[in-house]
């Protein structure tokens, strides 16, 4: 019995988390027929099991309630605020008891009241509780079957949260443990048989990782959806009518980061409409709609997540906001004076400071934006605000990942060790590259990399440690960050160490609180680090905190890099310096030599499910890698051998012409040095059938007479190879593309139809003959198609 009421408890705590929100909904609604079913649904079922448990309480609290929402079912009960109210308190008395069932606590008894007080809107009232009209225990009388049927399909487990703790710590140990492995691998080079088991064992570790992962994860929805009822309190206590949107919904986060934003959540809206929203002959006197507005809006940006809070209200008065502060002895008069707009924002977060002209049940006492700093800083987060004087204010709370497994990079500075998200890095240079140089420019440091200018700064500055001896000796990285919030900058480290992944656990608050962190890691040697926050360091070098800057500076940057050509410099397969357009190249890989084999007259990798060509390239190496630049048109993909790849260079001068131009487009310089530029063209030009989409081949239909042994042996199979699709079935004529045929007979027949191609058995076109083609003149043919397809012939 135990067990089942421990599941009661469970379950009954997770629904009315929704509950609450579907009765706000459908006082706005009245006419959603789906939201009343839910919570007609869920009564039924705690009475059901209340019964079932002896929980007589709840069974008569969750009986009359069930009357009053089935007369709402049937029409009989129009939804009004009143009714709305009366209903949620039965509904907060059914959590109170259920919260005391766990607990052991007693819960003050005077349900007859809330039940009397839902009675009074029954069509049928007479002082007492009228019969239940939903029929047998079982189940509602006019319940879908569909709907039960769904829950029915429905398989879950539950499981404690410090067991999901223990497995996802375990397979954190077992990647690094695997990162491990593949190192001394490396190292050691044990052979292709060791190398594939361990690439079986690698995949089943990341399978698991991302199920493991999965099982901490939920909806956002979750906190949310508390939030409508508690608006409607609020306002309803204050006499303004708000109106609250809610996007993201779906946006994933931990378990446990919904129960740390709960409160400051909490205490953010209670203020919003408190101190930010006008009452509604205020808001028409300045110009606004009479009803106020919030938005919450979840969604994830790159290692973050992103939940911003925006209200239409008065915003935040800075000189009250001073006033206060000098009257509180937080600051003196001139200190505020000189102090930035950000940090007198900033200091509504001190406990005890508020702008509240008076104590009320809501807010006024100064505890609660302070309340809201702590919660974020406990889990890893940030708050950042934006105030608009008379318009609203902006809150955006940032949140690190709290227990990951994330790709990372592992970088050297002050001969310390730091992690950073591979998403977010754009470029790894070195200092030495002639396309790079470091300016002053009005007593900030620039990078400048191939003509465009980057904001600067050296890690081991940011961080406050020295630098070391070593990095100034044998030169430096410099790494090209572009973060999720905020513009692209340049990071100079001592060094870029190694790619991995890493795993992310939440940083000790005094840590976070710098805001150049995202949180530690543990790397595959054993050795703690801090990971890096790349909006966080963007912020210490001085950039602007803005999406839309970000979005404006990289669309800014596209149009350059469009106007200006670019090129990358490699060496060749064999040993000679060429070029080829940048945009061409979608990344640089290096493919195993046991995935590269010379078949089909050409050299392939088997990469994935699919079968790349390989140019450039001679022999297959017996071990070991081969590097390659995969090669795009925007449709096909090609790989080309190279031995090296040395550089990016912008294409500003003349290009020469080449005597070969079907291999080489012309001669450029690049950084001082006359090389050939590739003629991307020759590697495509035989690409025309392969791309095409097998559901969009267009289908010939061949005519034959007789066993039809050619057609079916060599004409078939050619016109497959190049694209399209065949039919042999008379019944497939009239909706094929193109219509085959080798006899006289069907073209006398068919000679209107503009998609017949006759073909003939001879080289020799005989006098006064039909139009037709040679049936072994491979190109003749495919042209003649194509042409036909066209409309042209």
């Amino acid at each position: 019995m135990d067990e089942l009421l421990d599941e009661f408890i469970a379950e009954t705590r997770e629904t009315l988390e929704a509950l609450a929100g579907q009765l706000v909904q459908w006082e706005k609604t009245p006419q959603d027929r789906a939201l009343i079913d839910s919570v007609f649904r869920f009564v039924h079922t705690v009475k059901g099991s209340c019964g079932f448990l002896d929980l007589p309480r709840l069974l008569r609290l969750s009986h009359a309630a069930e009357d009053v929402l089935s007369c709402a079912r049937d029409g009989l009960i129009v939804a009004s605020p009143a009714l709305v109210s009366a209903i949620l308190a039965v509904v907060d008395r059914i959590a109170a008891l259920t919260e005391a069932l766990e607990s052991g606590r007693a819960v003050y008894d005077d349900d007859g009241d809330l039940i009397d007080a839902m009675h009074e809107f029954l069509p049928t009232h007479s002082g007492n509780a009228t019969p239940s009209l939903s029929g047998e225990e079982g189940a509602p009388a006019d319940m879908d079957d569909d709907a039960a049927g769904t829950r029915s399909k429905a398989r879950s487990v539950r499981v404690s949260l410090s067991l999901l703790d223990r497995l996802m710590n375990g397979v954190s140990d077992m990647v690094l443990a695997r990162n491990e492995v593949s190192r001394q691998l490396r190292k050691s080079q044990a052979g292709a048989e060791v190398d594939l088991a361990f690439a079986r064992l690698s995949a089943s570790v990341a399978e698991m990782r991302d199920a493991v992962g999965l099982m901490r994860m939920q909806n956002i929805d979750r906190l949310f959806s508390s939030l409508p009822r508690l608006l409607r309190d609020i306002s309803l206590e204050l006499g303004k009518e708000v109106e609250l949107r809610i996007d993201g919904s779906e946006v994933e986060v931990d378990r446990e980061m919904v129960e740390a934003l709960r409160d400051p959540l909490t205490h953010i809206l209670r203020n919003a409409v408190d101190h930010g929203i006008e009452h509604a002959d205020e808001r028409i006197a300045a110009g606004k709609d009479p009803v106020g507005h919030i938005r919450i809006v979840a969604r994830q940006s790159g290692n973050q997540i992103l939940i911003e809070i925006i209200d239409d209200g008065r915003g935040i008065n800075l000189e009250k906001l001073g006033t206060r502060a000098v009257s509180a002895k937080i600051v003196s008069a001139a200190e505020w004076q000189k102090m930035p707009e950000k940090a007198q924002l900033g200091t509504i977060f001190i406990p005890g400071l508020s702008t509240a002209d008076s104590v009320t049940a809501i807010s006024g006492r100064g505890v609660g934006m302070d309340v809201v700093k702590s919660n974020l800083q406990a889990i890893g987060g940030t708050v950042d605000l934006e105030n608009y004087e008379g318009l609203g204010l902006k809150m955006t709370l940032r949140l690190p990942l709290t227990l990951s497994i994330i790709a990372g990079l592992t970088i050297k500075a002050g001969n310390q060790f730091f992690g950073i998200s591979r998403n977010s890095i754009v470029e790894i240079l070195s200092t030495t590259n002639k396309n790079v140089s470091i300016e002053e420019l009005g007593g900030a440091q620039i990078a400048h990399i191939r003509g465009e200018r980057y904001p600067y700064a050296k890690l081991e500055k940011l961080l406050g440690i020295a630098e070391s001896t070593d990095s100034v000796m044998t030169g430096r990285t410099l790494v090209l960050i572009r973060p999720a919030v905020g513009t692209t900058y340049v990071l100079d480290v001592e060094n870029v160490i190694d790619t991995e992944e890493l795993v992310v656990k939440p940083g000790a608050p005094i840590i976070m609180e710098t805001g150049l962190y995202a949180g530690t890691t543990l790397p595959d040697n054993g050795r703690p680090m801090l990971l890096l926050d790349a909006s966080g360091l963007g912020a210490a070098i001085g950039i602007e905190q803005t999406e839309d800057n970000r979005t404006d500076d990289v669309a800014e940057y596209a149009v350059k890099e469009a106007k200006r050509p670019s090129a990358l410099l490699f060496i060749a397969t064999d040993g000679a310096q060429r070029a080829v357009r940048l945009n061409v190249v979608d990344r640089i890989e290096d493919i195993d030599a046991d995935q590269i084999e010379f078949v089909g007259g050409k050299m392939r990798a088997k990469i994935g499910e699919s079968l790349f060509d390989i140019c450039e390239l001679a022999d297959i190496p017996a071990e070991g890698q081969v590097k390659a630049l995969r090669l795009t048109d925007g449709t096909s993909t090609k790989y080309m051998a190279v031995d090296d790849v040395l550089d990016i260079f912008t294409l500003d001068e003349e290009i020469y012409p080449s005597a070969h131009p079907e291999k080489c487009e012309g001669v450029v310089s690049a950084l001082g040095k006359s090389v050939e530029l590739v003629n991307i063209f020759q590697y495509f030009e035989m690409e025309g059938s392969a791309t095409r989409d097998v559901s969009a081949r267009p289908l010939c239909y061949i005519g034959s007479a007789g066993d039809a042994e050619w057609e079916k042996r060599i004409l078939a199979p050619l016109l497959t190879a190049s694209g399209y699709a065949v039919s042999f079935d008379e019944q497939d004529r009239h909706q094929a593309a193109i219509v085959l045929s080798r006899t006289h007979q069907e073209a006398a027949a068919y000679a209107d139809d503009a998609r017949l191609l006759l073909l003939r058995d001879t080289v020799h076109v005989k006098p006064d003959a039909r139009s037709s083609i040679y049936r072994y003149d491979r190109i003749g043919l495919l042209s003649a198609i194509e042409a036909k397809l066209a409309g042209v012939a």
